[in-house]
C-alpha cells in the first residue's frame, strides 16, 4: 500500500555533494508532499473514530533518508494493562480507518508531486543552482 520512491536512498547519497539549501528544500519538497495525507488523516480519525478527540487525531510528518511518513502525534499513555483510558487495538483503527484510507485517496497527487519534486531537483543539478 506504501507509494515507493525507488532509488531514493541513492538520491539522498547523490544530495550530500549539492549545497545545503538544495539538500534542505529537498527534504521540505517532501515533507509538503506528504501534507495532503495528514490532513486526511486527521479528518478520517476525527470523523471515523469513535470517542477520538483532537490530541489524538493529530498527525506529524517527517522524513528519513529511506522514508517519508504520516504518524500520530500524540503517544501512548502509560500505566498499567487495566487501565479504562487504554485501547490497545487504536493503532489498528487509526491505521484502517484513517491513515491507510487518506493514502490511497491521496495516491494519484503524491505521485504527480514527488515526479514535480524530482524534476526540480534535477533541473537544479542541470542548471548548477
Amino acid at each position: 500500500m506504501p507509494v515507493a520512491v525507488r532509488g531514493l536512498r541513492e538520491l539522498n547519497r547523490a544530495l550530500r555533494a549539492a549545497d545545503r539549501t538544495t539538500r534542505a528544500e529537498f527534504r521540505t519538497g517532501f515533507r509538503k508532499v506528504a501534507e495532503p495525507v495528514r490532513a486526511e488523516a486527521e479528518r478520517l480519525a476525527l470523523s471515523e473514530i469513535t470517542r477520538v478527540t483532537e490530541p489524538w487525531a493529530r498527525m506529524r510528518t517527517g522524513v528519513t533518508s529511506k522514508l517519508v511518513y504520516v504518524a500520530p502525534r500524540q503517544r501512548g499513555i502509560k500505566g498499567r494493562g487495566d487501565d479504562p483510558r487504554r485501547r490497545p487495538k487504536f493503532a489498528d483503527l487509526l491505521m484502517n480507518r484513517a491513515m491507510a484510507p487518506a493514502l490511497e485517496r491521496n495516491k494519484a497527487r503524491i505521485e504527480h508531486e514527488v515526479e514535480r519534486l524530482l524534476d526540480h531537483v534535477a533541473d537544479e543539478f542541470e542548471t548548477g543552482a
